[in-house]
């Protein structure tokens, strides 16, 4: 599991290098033919990844319900009601976030854990494989980012 960590930092390192440089106009304008915008992107990650490995595991979630109901799976861009705080917190917590998760992991916290059949036609039984998927999540994420950018 200890490279899985590691692919989702790699992960989340490329997405951040990907927004570097980019003006908030840039970040939260949606490209033609996509239905988000890459901040929703951005946000969607960190959600998703704890949804699947915290609240799948029967834990709590430390990020705040608005966000999670702002970013989960079946939002979007529409939905964004403060984007520039949302854009501050997730990028101050993209790590700290992956940490969180490893921490629990390595503890034993996330054993318990709710059969979930995602939309991508994977079915998640335990908690190893929900980090699995996340990295497949996170990748295909960051290629709707790279590709957002070459049209803005």
């Amino acid at each position: 599991m200890e490279l899985q960590f590691r692919n989702n930092r790699i992960t989340r390192e490329r997405i951040l290098g990907a927004i570097e440089g980019l003006s908030f106009d840039q970040l939260t304008k949606s490209p033609e033919g996509f239905n988000n915008n890459m901040l929703w992107n951005f946000c969607h990650i960190a959600v998703t990844q704890h949804l699947l490995c915290f609240k799948l595991a029967g834990k709590d979630p430390v990020i705040p319900v608005t966000l999670i109901d702002t970013y989960r799976k079946g939002s979007g861009s529409a939905d964004i009601k403060n984007p520039k705080e949302d854009f501050e917190y997730f990028k101050a917590n993209y790590y700290k976030l992956i940490d969180l998760t490893e921490e629990n992991y390595n503890a034993g916290k996330l054993n318990e854990f709710y059969e979930y059949p995602t939309s991508y036609g994977v079915v998640l039984g335990n908690i190893e494989e929900a980090i699995n998927f996340n990295n497949i999540h996170e990748a295909l994420h960051l290629g709707y980012i790279m590709a957002m950018k070459k049209l803005i």
